[in-house]
């Protein structure tokens, strides 16, 4: 019987209503496990063929696989997974050391350069790797091949080999190895392709940990290496929406808010860059400050995003969990722990399990406001054995927001208006410092620099220069300068919303107990600053203090 293409159809759909997807018929297959299998056979295979071939000699057998006899096709086949693993990370790597370079990226954003030429393509390549849009990626790191870029030829081998596309990888490493350089004087350290197609011996590819799926994966995780990307970048990326293009398909075009961003992050200069590159560099130069990024609000960050973790884990989560979702090395981790520990926003509740802390309940119950802020200053100033305070520059002003102090511990006599005393006190030093230089002399244009004792600083130059020149991570001081008899010791905590500082107080001119207090107060500053961002900084309510203790006016 001869059916037509009607009812072949019809049939066909017939058959297709009755489909269905089995969602959860592999859910306890172990990859992994699968993964471990191959490699034996691979292993028992070649243990196979090495036994069975002619030796020839003993170094033909330890060489690349790349390199040994044999046809085109025999040699195409011999890689191990991890050289498909080895590759993604080296691509992952290059691409980061691209973005981070302000070299290359001054190249690519030239004026004769930026938008579509060897430089600034690879560079926009690289953007879109970290930010997980592969193919993407590859269309402009094609596009810069075709220009005869080294570097994006460089990029593509390893692209394709982290696919396990093997000819095609092998291509793209031709031309890498007979084009020419391409600013290869201002290109910045990139990771050699040496070792990329070294066979391991088939032991190490089950070895702990084994080689999963997921290290293999066409798309790489990435999400990490974005995170870290400066958060101008970040946002620039996240908003580049594709174009239809009717021969290529959806692209991704570099746009003017991407280049203002590349050139406000590697501070370059505005002579000489592309039209869109120019706004973001005169922000950075507007912006720019001698003094390195303040490490206490990158700490406070990466102490926050493993609160997160824990706040979505009631019943307890481990530290491996942790550094699984949070994407932290090690070393953060633990320091960022201990942090969370020592304020009580963590517990320990198993060994390496951590679950929420007395204070981050505090927190969830919606009493957190003024009341995290004060445990943490009230331990802070038992910690350093002084009066402590938290200072805020608000309205082009200085206010004192919360303290805590002692009969063992007294605030110092507020002779002087703080607001009127910046130029003197270490609280007003810390807060000027993050400001920009024109600020600041906007500031003491209206707050004259008046002489309270013989060590005040009057002469603004010198304030400026002692606020530029201190050296990372070091306390501001006040060293008799605001009262004789009294010295203070203040650490800028920008929280991003405006200038902030945690400082203290010693009612005896005691350098070395002075110096003491301000290394605990540089230490334990992160922990301000956690309580900043948790708890808000709602203000300690105004109270009566007998004699000798002072009334601090916020």
């Amino acid at each position: 019987m001869i059916r037509n293409d009607a009812d072949a159809g019809s049939e066909l759909d017939e058959a297709l209503q009755d489909t269905q997807v089995f969602t959860d018929e592999y859910a306890f297959y172990d990859e992994d496990a699968a993964r471990r299998r191959i490699a034996r056979r691979i292993a028992a295979a070649r243990t196979s063929r090495a036994l069975t071939a002619p030796r020839a000699s003993d170094a033909t057998l330890a060489l690349p696989a790349a390199a040994r006899p044999g046809s085109p096709a025999d040699r195409k086949h011999v890689l191990d997974a991890a050289s498909n693993v080895r590759a993604a990370r080296t691509l992952d790597t290059m691409a980061r050391a691209l973005v981070d370079s302000p070299s290359f990226t001054r190249i690519a954003l030239d004026a004769e350069a930026w938008l579509h030429s060897q430089p600034s393509a690879p560079l926009y390549a690289s953007l879109l790797h970290l930010s997980g849009r592969m193919e993407a990626a590859q269309f402009w790191f094609q596009y810069a091949a075709g220009a005869g870029s080294d570097t994006a030829a460089r990029a593509l081998y390893l692209l394709h080999l982290s696919r396990a596309e093997i000819t095609t990888a092998h291509h793209w490493r031709n031309q890498h190895q007979g084009a020419g350089p391409d600013a290869r004087e201002e290109l910045p350290p990139l990771p050699s392709l040496d070792t990329v197609e070294d066979t391991l011996h088939a032991s190490i590819i089950w070895a702990s940990p084994p080689v999963s799926t997921t290290e293999i994966t066409p798309t790489p995780p990435t999400e990490p290496l974005l995170r870290n990307l400066p958060a101008p970048i970040r946002h620039a990326l996240d908003a580049t929406a594709p174009e239809d293009h009717e021969e290529f398909g959806d692209i991704y075009p570099p746009t003017p808010r991407l280049a203002s961003a590349l050139a406000r992050c590697a501070r370059l200069d505005p002579a000489g860059l592309a039209a869109e590159a120019k706004p973001g560099a005169r922000l950075a130069k507007r912006s720019k400050r001698q003094q390195p990024v303040n490490t206490h609000l990158e700490s406070a960050q990466r102490a926050l995003r493993v609160l997160e973790v824990i706040h979505r884990h009631p019943e307890g989560v481990s530290r491996t969990q942790i550094a699984r979702e949070t994407g932290l090395p090690q070393l953060y981790l633990a320091h960022a722990i201990e942090h969370l520990v020592r304020t009580q926003l963590a517990t320990p509740i198993a060994p390496r399990v951590y679950a929420a802390g007395t204070s981050l309940k505090l927190a969830e119950n919606g009493r957190s406001g003024g009341a995290l802020l004060r445990e943490t200053l009230a331990f802070l100033r038992d910690a350093v054995g002084a009066a402590v305070y938290v200072a805020s520059y608000t309205d082009g002003e200085v206010s004192i927001t919360q303290y805590a102090d002692s009969p063992t511990a007294p605030a110092v006599h507020e002779w002087v208006d703080f607001r009127e005393a910046a130029h003197a006190s270490a609280v007003g030093k810390a807060l000027l410092a993050q400001l920009h230089p024109d600020d600041r002399r906007e500031h003491l244009d209206r707050h004259r620099m008046e002489a309270f004792t013989p060590h005040t600083i009057t002469n603004p130059q010198v304030l400026f220069t002692e606020l530029d020149t201190r050296p990372p991570g070091e306390p501001l001081l006040d060293l008799q300068e605001y009262a004789l008899g009294t010295v203070c010791a203040a650490v800028p905590i920008p929280t991003g919303t405006e200038p902030e500082c945690v400082a203290l107080s010693l009612p005896t001119p005691d350098p070395h107990k002075l110096q003491q207090a301000a290394r605990v107060l540089r230490n334990e500053a992160i922990a301000v600053l956690l309580a900043l961002l948790v708890g808000g900084t709602t203000p300690t309510p105004p109270r009566e203090t007998p004699a000798p203790y002072a009334v601090i006016h916020r």
